[in-house]
């Protein structure tokens, strides 16, 4: 009798578990696929991104007062894609981490570089930009290299809470490092107020190009790094992260993305 009793006592309990198992099974699935945003964008009928249109050839706003830019033009395949209407929401360039936080908008594309201190708060897809920084100085600097400038009275600006302004305090730890919007970082190099500016090449190179007598790079054949660029969302929706990864593979491996870039960016100096 206790032999039989005892066998009833484990199947019961075995059975307990296996419910509360198959209970959890289905709570872990809800919460990750039925609420994902992926499903409320398409319900909803309209994606809204964050962006900052300030950085032609990147992300801008043309003559004709719309937005522009190779990010746009993705943005608007994504949209497109997704058979949902775009609304692309301009903000500065610090307020997009939090609006996207806050539910403001659906995911950011700005460029932005995944690095550990912004993974603690955002989830980010794959690459889909590529970046390279450097350093742009006043065309009479006598700085022959970066370490020129690692001294006390020297003035460097770069783009404030971006991966070059903490590049150029790692780089740069006795210099001045002040952190601007993108282009009075880059005015206070070509006015002479500043010795120099950390900012991507693609940017860099158009500055050189409008003030040639003014400023220079100085650091044309080193560039600080390498990045990538990245899409950012809210941490936790697996679902719609899986979908943006996905989708930019698809046009990665086809050779969209890198077509799209050498068209409108036209990095000549990117390539090695």
């Amino acid at each position: 009798m206790k032999l039989v009793c005892g066998s009833k006592i484990i199947k019961k309990s075995f059975a307990l578990v296996l419910t509360a198992l198959m209970l959890s099974g289905l709570i872990i699935t809800n919460s990750v696929f039925a609420k994902s945003l992926l499903d409320e964008i398409t319900q909803r009928g309209k994606i809204k991104i964050g962006s900052t249109l300030k950085y032609p050839p990147q992300m801008y706003v043309d003559s004709s007062g719309n937005p522009a830019g190779y990010d746009v033009e993705l943005m608007r395949m994504l949209a497109k894609d997704m058979k949902v209407e775009l609304e692309v929401v301009d903000m500065d360039f610090p307020g997009l981490i939090p609006a996207l936080l806050a539910g403001k908008v659906d995911m950011l594309s700005v460029g932005l570089v995944n690095t550990p201190e912004r993974a603690l708060s955002l989830e980010f897809t794959d690459g889909y930009v590529p970046y390279r920084q450097v350093m742009v100085v006043p065309k009479n600097s006598t700085a022959k290299s970066i370490n020129d400038l690692n001294k006390r009275g020297i003035k460097i600006t770069a783009l404030m809470g971006s991966t070059a302004e903490n590049l150029a305090k790692t780089k740069l730890p006795k210099a001045q490092i002040v952190g601007l919007d993108q282009q009075e970082a880059m005015m206070e190099v070509t006015s002479g107020r500043a010795d120099g500016v950390v900012a991507e090449e693609y940017l860099a190179m158009p500055l050189v190009a409008n003030f040639p007598n003014k400023v220079k790079i100085l650091n044309p054949n080193e560039p600080f790094k390498d990045e990538m660029g990245a899409w950012a969302v809210r941490p936790g929706d697996y679902r719609f992260l899986r979908y943006l990864n996905n989708w930019l593979r698809y046009y990665k491996v086809r050779g969209t993305l890198d077509a799209m870039y050498e068209e409108i960016i036209k990095p000549s100096w990117y390539k090695k």
